[in-house]
């Protein structure tokens, strides 16, 4: 059987990994668009900061892939795919054809239309050559600005405040990481990035970047200048779906897939951060792996009936900010249209969300890792007991009590 896979990220090799361990014999080919084999994206902020080199996050040694029996195309990525005849062609001329077709195309940076972003010193960090560059570019930098105040921006933000520089930090919302926080937790975060120094301004908008060639400064909305030399847009993804689309797939906010993770043509399937499953579209690391899995093992499937079912995991978010232990899980229901169960003591919070049936559907806990490892296991598979629920505001409360807990049938 011959594999196509459009993707060199973690779930495209991943799904490549899966599919050799179902299917040895299979003849298994990766375009990837990036030259640099899979590295750990995560990790691009310890490229920043200097505290790693590009080779230590590398997430395979080079004969991993021969090993595997992975043809790897670096720097070459699909520029023509024919369904009818299974032929595609590779942007540096290479030709083959294929029984089965996996499309992990992966996102791109968000870049809003913001007057002056095409200055030097505007970055969106996405791949490692971002990192490398803003690494060399902070060197001679003294303030930088950041647009919203996403994980990955806020890790890049901490990364070069550990170089010395101010970081301002632009979020339109109440709160910094509004996604993976509640107004509590939110304040208190922003509280503890303030004294790492940061400089947070809530509820503001970049108007526009000026300079000449370089960048100068961004001025906000409100009329306000802030002087930097680096301007970081770190405004979300945006998944890559031309490929898709000139294949007349069905897309949606991504490539939409059924529960086997194949798309509306036949013997193709997408994965990954390019791709929008049943429940929707996270573009996570985790996520994408575990799809990876499971459309690796469908590619080589032998029938349909014996293809593997994709069940979602409820996305959890961690932010790697030294001094700062935060973590959001499933639901945490910002808006507190649920049950909230909330428990602070000093710099700590946490807050466990249960729906009307009593089912724990999401938790976030900043400040201590405690109880953590359980309310990850139980996470929409526990009932909490109101017997339980009155102790659960204690920030000691004795997370082994929630182990032990039957699961629902």
């Amino acid at each position: 059987m011959n594999i196509v896979i459009a993707g060199g990220g973690v779930a495209g090799i991943t799904a490549a990994e899966a599919a050799h361990l179902a299917d040895p014999r299979a003849n298994i080919t990766i375009f990837s668009q990036e030259r640099e084999a899979l590295y750990f994206r995560p990790r691009l902020p310890e490229i920043v900061s200097g505290k790693v080199t590009a080779d230590k996050i590398a997430v395979h040694p080079p004969e991993w892939y021969r090993e595997k029996k992975l043809e790897l195309r670096l720097g070459e990525s699909l520029a023509q795919v024919s369904l009818a005849d299974k032929e595609i062609r590779g942007s540096l001329g290479s030709r083959q054809t294929f029984d089965r077709l996996l499309l992990a195309t992966g996102a791109e940076s968000f870049r809003p239309p913001l007057p002056g972003a095409n200055l030097k010193g505007v970055f969106a960090i996405r791949r490692l050559n971002d990192a490398i560059n803003l690494f060399y570019e902070a060197g001679r930098a003294s303030e930088a600005v950041l647009v919203g105040s996403g994980l990955l921006g806020l890790e890049i933000g901490h990364a070069l405040t550990l170089k010395g520089l101010k970081v301002h930090v632009l979020e339109r919302s109440d709160r910094v990481l509004p996604r993976q926080t509640t107004p509590k937790s939110g304040a208190k975060l922003g509280e503890a990035l303030t004294k790492m120094g940061f400089s947070i301004h809530l509820r503001q908008e970049a108007d526009r970047a000026y300079g000449t060639e370089r960048l100068d400064g961004v001025t906000l909305k409100s009329g306000e200048g802030i002087p930097a030399q680096i301007l970081i847009l770190a405004t979300g993804i945006t998944p890559n779906l031309d490929l898709a689309k000139a294949l007349g797939i069905k897309t949606d906010r991504a490539i939409i897939v059924d529960e086997y993770l194949a798309t509306s043509a036949p013997e193709v399937y997408a994965a990954g951060d390019c791709a929008q499953t049943l429940d929707g579209f996270t573009g996570l690391w985790t996520v994408s792996r575990l799809q990876g899995l499971v459309a690796g093992a469908n590619l080589v499937a032998k029938d349909p009936g014996s293809r593997q079912v994709y069940k979602a995991q409820p996305p959890s978010s961690v932010l790697k900010v030294a001094g700062i232990d935060l973590i959001a899980a499933g639901n945490i229901d910002p808006d507190n249209k649920l049950l909230g169960l909330e428990a602070e003591d000093g710099g700590s919070y946490r807050k466990l969300v249960l729906n009307p049936d009593g089912l724990l559907v999401g938790f976030t806990s900043l400040g201590t890792t405690k109880g953590n490892l359980e309310l990850t296991g139980a996470l929409a598979r526990k009932i909490i007991p109101e017997s339980l629920r009155a102790d659960l505001g204690r920030i000691d409360f004795d997370f082994a009590r929630i182990k032990e807990l039957p699961p629902v049938n």
